[in-house]
C-alpha cells in the first residue's frame, strides 16, 4: 500500500475513521485523529519494485556514513543498560529491528547473546558487512522469513528510534511480539510528543492561523522511513499493552543525562503465546 491508496482519515492507532488534517506543513499534513488524538503523517513509504536493483555502496555514501559513525555511542551503552535490568544477556537470542550498521548488535554479542538484525537499507548492510563483518537481514518483520521461521523464538526484541518511522505501528508491534518467547522482552525508545518544543509548536500554530508551524517539521519527514508518527508516552503503553505485552518499564530518560526528558523509553513483558 502506498500514499495515495490509504484513507488518512483512518487512524492508524484506534482504527477509526475520524481523523481530520489540522496542521499543513511545507510538503505534508499532519493528520489528528478525534478519537484518541493520535498525529500522524499523511505519508507511507512507497513499496520496493519487485527485483529493483540495490543501490551499491560508494566512496561518497561510505565517507557519510563514516562521518555519523560514532554519534550515538553514549546512548547505545544507555540502551543497554536498561536491557540488563530486565534481562540476562549470556546466550539469549536477540533481534534489533532498524539495526543501522549493527553497532548495538555488537554490544549485545559482547554480552554473550545470539543476535539478529534487521535494516531495510541496503547501504547500510553492505557498510556494516564492510566494516563489522555483521550480515543484517534485509527481510522485514511481516516476512514469512520471521514469521514462519521465528515464531516464538527471541528473548529480546529492540526497537530503538524505529516505531516513529513505520507505516503501521500497531501492525509492527503485533508481529514482532508473535516472535516473543512468552516472557521474552520487547525494549524501544521513540521521541516524545509532550515535550516542550512540541506542545509550544501547536499553540502557535493555532494562535498564528497555520502561518507559523515552528518546530512541527522537524519531527516529521516525507522521506523513504522518516518520522510519521509521534506518540505520548500513554498512546504508546496502550499500544503496547494490546500487543500482548505487559509494561515493565516506562520512564522518559537514560541514566546518561545527555539523553534526558525527551523520549519515550518503554519494555514490555510477553504475558502468553499470541
Amino acid at each position: 500500500m502506498n500514499t495515495s491508496e490509504y484513507n488518512f482519515k483512518r487512524c492508524k492507532l484506534c482504527k477509526k475513521t475520524v481523523a481530520i488534517p489540522i496542521y499543513a506543513l511545507s510538503d505534508s499534513t499532519i493528520y489528528v485523529c478525534q478519537n484518541c488524538d493520535f498525529h500522524f503523517l499523511n505519508q507511507l513509504d512507497q513499496q520496493p519494485e519487485k527485483n529493483k536493483t540495490e543501490e551499491l555502496l560508494t566512496e561518497k555514501s561510505r565517507q557519510y556514513i563514516e562521518l555519523r559513525i560514532d554519534e550515538n555511542n553514549h546512548l547505545r551503552q544507555s540502551r543497554l543498560h536498561f536491557i540488563k535490568k530486565y534481562l540476562n544477556l549470556f546466550q539469549s537470542e536477540t533481534l534489533d529491528i532498524g539495526a543501522g550498521l549493527g553497532q548495538f548488535q555488537i554490544l549485545l554479542n559482547e554480552h554473550g547473546a545470539r543476535s539478529k538484525g534487521i535494516e531495510p537499507s541496503s547501504l547500510r548492510r553492505q557498510y556494516a558487512l564492510e566494516k563489522f563483518g555483521i550480515d543484517l537481514h534485509s527481510e522485514l518483520i511481516n516476512s514469512d522469513y520471521w514469521q514462519t521461521g521465528f515464531l516464538q523464538h527471541f528473548d529480546l526484541i529492540t526497537l530503538w528510534d524505529v516505531i516513529e518511522h513505520v507505516d503501521f505501528p500497531q501492525e509492527t508491534l503485533k508481529l514482532a511480539t508473535k516472535l516473543l518467547k512468552p516472557g521474552g522482552i520487547l525494549c524501544l525508545d521513540t521521541p516524545s510528543r509532550e515535550v516542550f518544543p512540541y506542545q509550544l509548536s501547536q499553540q502557535v500554530y493555532r494562535l498564528s492561523g497555520g502561518k507559523i508551524s515552528l518546530f512541527l517539521p522537524s519531527f516529521y519527514s516525507t522521506v523513504r522511513y522518516g518520522h510519521k508518527q509521534i506518540f505520548t508516552s500513554k498512546q504508546l503503553s496502550d499500544l503496547l499493552e494490546r500487543s500482548g505485552l505487559e509494561i515493565i518499564s516506562s520512564t522518559c530518560s537514560y541514566t546518561n543525562k545527555m539523553f534526558s526528558n525527551n523520549k519515550i523509553i518503554l519494555a514490555g513483558r510477553k504475558t502468553a503465546p499470541t
